[in-house]
């Protein structure tokens, strides 16, 4: 069968039905190839090649506190302990900072504050933390005074801290 022109298609009206037919199936069916690429054999090809950063070190623990003790410890349990180590530390850095911090599990009971009058629990403070800070942590820090340690290098701090399952005192040094 010789070739096909398109003028010899037109041309041909009924008696080229069957020829029309066969050019529009090959027509169709080439339409629906897909082409060979490089990307037939490797999806990737073409594609910038992304580096591998590796992921952040861990940052270092914090350091260790210098002391730590639970609250309720009986004072002679703990005193001589923290007045040697202040001293110790007083006699290798004069102007250490020493940092009382009292800790209480988060979720202790709350007292209300006095300018919320019961609308709100915003800016409540655990009970547990009063407690503490006005006792073993007052305690703790009248032990480095008279250990020699100046008013103005000791400072409290208290929080809820979800590292503690008791209530807690523990003295840093900077």
């Amino acid at each position: 069968m010789p070739p096909v022109s398109i003028q010899d298609f037109f041309r041909a009206g009924r008696q080229g039905a069957p020829t029309a037919l066969a050019l529009s199936f090959t027509l169709l069916a080439l339409t629906g190839c897909k082409l060979v690429d490089q990307k037939t054999f490797n999806p990737q090809a073409g594609v910038p090649p992304k580096p591998y950063v590796p992921p952040a070190r861990p940052a270092p623990p914090p350091p260790p506190p210098l002391i730590a003790m639970v609250a309720g410890t009986p004072e002679a349990d703990w005193k001589p302990q923290v007045q040697d180590m202040a001293r110790r530390a007083l006699a290798r850095k004069p102007t250490a900072l020493f940092t009382v911090r009292c800790l209480v599990p988060p979720g202790s009971p709350v007292v209300p504050p006095a300018d919320v009058e019961g609308r709100s629990a915003e800016g409540a403070v655990p009970t547990a933390l009063i407690t503490l800070a006005s006792g073993d942590g007052r305690a703790v820090m009248q032990a480095l005074m008279d250990a020699g340690v100046p008013q103005t290098q000791v400072e409290m701090t208290a929080m809820p801290d979800s590292t503690v399952t008791k209530p807690t005192v523990r003295v840093y040094v900077r």
